[in-house]
C-alpha cells in the first residue's frame, strides 16, 4: 500500500496469544558457495491453501556481494524473506511471477493473503479459506520483502533491560524485529531494484524447489510496487542485455511481463489528473469545489509550481547523482521539497472531504481491506509453519520514512522511461486500475499510457475501449490494448483492486501471461502476418459510469489503530475500557471521527 506519514499517529499493537516468534525448527539451510557467506534457509509450509506446494524461507546476502549499492563506510548484510508457492495447475511448465508489495515498505505477505494470494485470512484471525481466483492458478508465484537479518543487529535479552520492560497489555507488545537503522535499507526504488536483481540471481539458480521448466518470469506490483516494479523490470532487462553480450557474468531472467495493480509509476505525467478525479470522475461526485479543482491544477502548471518542482529535482539529480543512488544531500532535499509541495497543493484539496484515499466510496477510517494477515501472522503456530525468526509488521516506518524524506523518491523516480524501455523490448506491460482509488488514480495512468513513445505508441493511441467480458454474465471494465500494452479501467474498485473484484483482476493476470487478449481472453495478442492485436472502440471511457456505493462500517484493527479506528475507540485502547475480540474492537462504537483528522491518509 502506498503509505505517507500522518500528521498524528497513536501507535498501538493488538495482543496477541504469544507475542515472541518461537524458535524456527525444521529450516533447511543450503550454502552457497559462489557467494561465500550466502544462504538460503527455507522449508515447506502447509498453511494458505492446501492446492499447490508452498515453501517460505530466506535468501541470506552478505554485504560483499551487494557492494555496488551499498556505503563502502557503512556495510551491511541483507536478507530477503520470500514465500513461493507453485502453480496450481501444470507447475513444472507454468512461468513464475515475483511480486512486489507496495508502501514503501509493505510486508510481501499481502500477496499471499490480499492481492489475488492463494488464500483469505477470516474475520477471526487465525483460519483461511481458499482464494478461488488466486494468481497462482496458472504461474507460480515468488513473493518478497526484504528485511535486516535479525541475527546480526545484537538482539538484546529482556534481562540486559533492568526489569524496565513493562509487561504485556493490550496496547504493548514484546517483540522481535528487523533492525531498525535507517543506514541499512534501501532509501529508493533504484536501490530496491538493484539488490532485488542480486537476491534474483541466487534465488533462481540456488533454491533447489524452483523446478518449472518455463524460464518466462514477470514483475507484478500493487501501489509503490508500480515505482519499484517498473524500475526492477527494466534493471532486469538492462542486465539480461549484459550478461547476454558478456560484459558480466550471471543468469538471464527471461522477461514476460510488468502487471501493475493501482500503482504509481512517474508523478510528472499522473499528477496533474489527481484534480480531475475528485472534482470530475465517471461516480459523478464532486469530492472538491470547482475552486479549489481550478487552484490545484494552477498549482501543478503555475511558474515555479509543481511540474516545475519535479522537474527541478529531476535535473539536479540528472547532474550530481546520476546513478539514483540518493548520495547527494542537496538532490535529496529538493526532491523530498517537490514531493511535499504537490501533496499539499495540488492532491490535498480532496482531504477535506474525509473520503478514503484507498477507495473514494469509504469514509475514513477506511476498514477495506481488512487488516487479519496481522493478527494471522503474528500467531505462535504461523510463525513456526513460515520458520521466521521476527514479528511480523504490515508496514515498515523505517523504510517509508527512507523513500519519503531520505531521497524524494517519489517525485525523482522517472518511470515513463522504463514503461519505454520496456515495451521496445517486447515485454508486455499491463496495467489494471481500480476506478475508485485516489491513490494513484486510473486518470493519471491513462494519460501516461497514452504518452509513452514506443514502436507502437501510434497504434495503441488509436485503439479505443473495449469492455471486459469476465464471465457470461459480468463486465469488470473496460480496456484498450495494442500488442504488449494493456490499460483497464476496473468498475467499483479501489486501491487494492483483487480485494475489490478478484476474479476481474484474475482475468486480465492470465489473459496477459497467456498472450491473450484482455477483453475476451479469446484472441491471441502476438505479431501475426495481417498484423497486431488491438482493441477498437471509444477513444475515452467516460460513457461508462457508476454510481459510488455506501461506506462500509468502521471495523476499528489493534494492528492498524491509525488508519482503521475512530478518537474514541483509540482512547479508550489508551485507557483499558476497549472489548477486543480477536483483535477487532467491538466496544466502544466508532466516534469522535478518525484520528488523523482530515488527514491524507
Amino acid at each position: 500500500m502506498f503509505a505517507l506519514p500522518t500528521v498524528a499517529v497513536l501507535a498501538l499493537a493488538g495482543i496477541a496469544s504469544a507475542s515472541l516468534p518461537p524458535t524456527p525448527k525444521d529450516v533447511l539451510t543450503k550454502p552457497i558457495p559462489s557467494v561465500p557467506g550466502a544462504s538460503i534457509s527455507y522449508k515447506e509450509t502447509f498453511i494458505c491453501g492446501k492446492n499447490a506446494k508452498a515453501f517460505a524461507g530466506y535468501v541470506h546476502m552478505p554485504s560483499t556481494y551487494l557492494k555496488d549499492v551499498q556505503d563502502d563506510d557503512n556495510p551491511y548484510n541483507a536478507s530477503y524473506f520470500f514465500w513461493f508457492y507453485e502453480a496450481r495447475r501444470d507447475p513444472r511448465h507454468a512461468p513464475t511471477t515475483i511480486y512486489l508489495a507496495g508502501g514503501p515498505g509493505d510486508s510481501g505477505e499481502f500477496g499471499v493473503t490480499s492481492d489475488g494470494g492463494p488464500c483469505n485470512i477470516l474475520a477471526d484471525s487465525n483460519t483461511t479459506e481458499s482464494n478461488p481466483w488466486s494468481w497462482n492458478e496458472n504461474s507460480n508465484m515468488l513473493l518478497t520483502v526484504r528485511h535486516a537479518d535479525p541475527t546480526q543487529s545484537g538482539i538484546l535479552p529482556f534481562e540486559a533491560y533492568n526489569g524496565s520492560v513493562p509487561a504485556e497489555n493490550t496496547t504493548f507488545l514484546h517483540s522481535t524485529l528487523p533492525i531498525q537503522d535507517p543506514t541499512k535499507t534501501a532509501n529508493n526504488s533504484v536501490i530496491a531494484a538493484h539488490t532485488l536483481w542480486r537476491f534474483a540471481q541466487l534465488w533462481f539458480t540456488e533454491f533447489p524447489e524452483y523446478k518449472t521448466r518455463n524460464d518466462r518470469v514477470s514483475l507484478a506490483g500493487n501501489s509503490y510496487g508500480g515505482y519499484w516494479g517498473s524500475t526492477s523490470a527494466a534493471y532486469f532487462q538492462r542486465q539480461n542485455k549484459r550478461i547476454e553480450s558478456g560484459e558480466i557474468s550471471g543468469k538471464c531472467l527471461h522477461l514476460d511481463s510488468a502487471v501493475i495493480t493501482n500503482g504509481c509509476i512517474d508523478l510528472l505525467y499522473q499528477t496533474e489528473w489527481y484534480p480531475q478525479m475528485a472534482y470530475n470522475n465517471t461516480y459523478n461526485v464532486s469530492f472538491i469545489t470547482e475552486q479549489e479543482y481550478t487552484e490545484s491544477l494552477y498549482n501543478w502548471t503555475k511558474p515555479g509550481g509543481g511540474r516545475d518542482l519535479i522537474l527541478e529535482c529531476r535535473a539536479l539529480g540528472a547532474a550530481y547523482d546520476p546513478n539514483e543512488f540518493a548520495i547527494n544531500a542537496t538532490v535529496n532535499e529538493v526532491c523530498t521539497e517537490a514531493l511535499a509541495y504537490g501533496f499539499q497543493y495540488v492532491l490535498g484539496a480532496y482531504a477535506a472531504a474525509g473520503r478514503s484515499a484507498f477507495d473514494m466510496a469509504a469514509l475514513n477510517p477506511n476498514p477495506l481491506p481488512p487488516d487479519y494477515v496481522a493478527g494471522w501472522a503474528n500467531r505462535a503456530w504461523v510463525q513456526e509453519a513460515l520458520g521466521v525468526p521476527v514479528n511480523f509488521t504490515s508496514t515498515s516506518n523505517l523504510v517509508t520514512n527512507q523513500f519519503v524524506y531520505g531521497s524524494g523518491d517519489f517525485v525523482r523516480r522517472a518511470g515513463m522511461p522504463d514503461v519505454e524501455y520496456l515495451l521496445d523490448q517486447g515485454v508486455k506491460v499491463t496495467l489494471i486500475y481500480g476506478d475508485r482509488d485516489y491513490r494513484c488514480p486510473w486518470l493519471g495512468v491513462e494519460q501516461l499510457s497514452l504518452q509513452a513513445n514506443w514502436s507502437g505508441a501510434e497504434s495503441f493511441r488509436k485503439a479505443g475501449y473495449e469492455e471486459i467480458v469476465v464471465n457470461g454474465s459480468y463486465v469488470g471494465g473496460v480496456v484498450r490494448q495494442y500488442g504488449g500494452l494493456s490499460f483497464s479501467r476496473v468498475f467499483q474498485a479501489g486501491h487494492d483492486v483483487s480485494y475489490y473484484q478478484p476474479e476481474t483482476s484474475y482475468q486480465i493476470f492470465n489473459r496477459a501471461l497467456a498472450n491473450r487478449d484482455v477483453a475476451t481472453g479469446r484472441q491471441s495478442t502476438l505479431p501475426k502476418r495481417h498484423g497486431t492485436y488491438s482493441t477498437h472502440g471509444p477513444s475515452d471511457s467516460y460513457k461508462w459510469t457508476e454510481t459510488l456505493p455506501g461506506s462500509p462500517a468502521v471495523e476499528c484493527s489493534t494492528y492498524a489503530v491509525s488508519t482503521t479506528c475512530t478518537v474514541d475507540q483509540a482512547e479508550a485502547l489508551a485507557n483499558g475500557t476497549a472489548v477486543i475480540e480477536n483483535f477487532i474492537v467491538t466496544k466502544p462504537g466508532p466516534g469522535g471521527g478518525p484520528i488523523g483528522g482530515t488527514g491524507f491518509a
